[in-house]
């Protein structure tokens, strides 16, 4: 087995937690590759692209935003991801930093399973990304409102005034698109959900769609932003369009214990009310 290891130095500091774990890689004589980061370092992409090829499992010292960072590489390559927890939240995470060894120890015996979550792709004229938690289009000027249409499957579904529109997968549900009181689904339901942030309307409401269909968000408005798992795109050209859909790809995380869903959410919840 070889182990790609990622750290972010904004959570842990000078990569303490994660070179205590190499010590135990080394001990063991594990094959690993190893990749620190800060948000400001311009040459991420590329390190992380490097960091998954060729290995077998990739270990996440972070948070969920973190975790959400990674994501994308190790889906496209089908690599099994364990979070260690570093933040508050750890929603995706499954270990905290004090049981790193006991979990290498379950990772190397297999002693654990793989849990998929749906992704969601989004196609903006040539350009294309993929994301785990939520899609948003939305204007760069908060202080004002735009009206974006929402086509399903090529049906008018809605035109929405508001601060901007959110498409969520079931993982995104517990985040995002909860603040703006959306549904909570369960990870195993194939769906979607539409979100209109702050919207300026009596009648709208988050809505739940089947996860094969296509949505199409479009919006004659400028200085709008595409936000793809909390990273800003811009945009090169008005009027903006973009099409989302369910990923081929899924992102797959290592799990120890088939802890519910629910209750794993009850003990989330209850924490960020504290």
């Amino acid at each position: 087995m070889k182990i790609g290891v990622y750290t972010n130095l904004n959570k842990d500091k000078d990569g303490t937690t994660a070179k205590v774990f190499l010590s135990l890689l080394k001990e063991k004589g594990v094959s690993y590759k190893f990749f620190s980061d800060r948000k400001q370092e311009s040459d991420t992409h590329e390190r992380l692209r490097e960091l998954t090829d060729g290995v077998d499992v990739l270990v996440a010292f972070g948070g969920d935003g973190t975790m959400l960072n990674i994501v994308p590489y190790c889906a496209v390559k089908n690599i099994p991801i364990l979070g260690v927890n570093l933040g508050h939240i750890g929603f995706l995470t499954e270990i905290d930093a004090n049981q790193t060894a006991h979990g290498l120890e379950r990772l190397l015996n297999g002693n654990y399973y793989c849990e998929k979550r749906s992704m969601i792709s989004v196609e903006n004229g040539e350009n294309s990304y993929i994301a785990l938690n939520e899609v948003v289009l939305a204007k760069t000027d908060n202080s004002n409102i735009c009206s974006i249409a929402v086509d399903i499957d090529g049906v008018r579904a809605d035109k929405v005034r508001a601060d901007g529109v959110m498409v969520s997968t079931p993982t995104g549900s517990t985040g995002y698109s909860l603040s703006c009181n959306g549904s909570i689904l369960s990870p195993e339901l194939d769906a979607f959900i539409i979100n209109a942030i702050c919207p300026h309307s009596l009648h709208f409401c988050p809505m739940v769609i089947s996860g094969s269909s296509l949505v199409e968000l479009s919006c004659d408005s400028d200085d709008l932003r595409l936000t793809i798992d909390g990273k800003i795109i811009s945009f090169e050209e008005n009027p903006q369009k973009i099409t989302i859909k369910k990923c081929d790809y899924t992102a797959t995380f290592i799990r120890f214990e088939k802890s519910s869903f629910y209750s794993r959410l009850i003990k989330k919840l209850a924490y960020w009310g504290e």
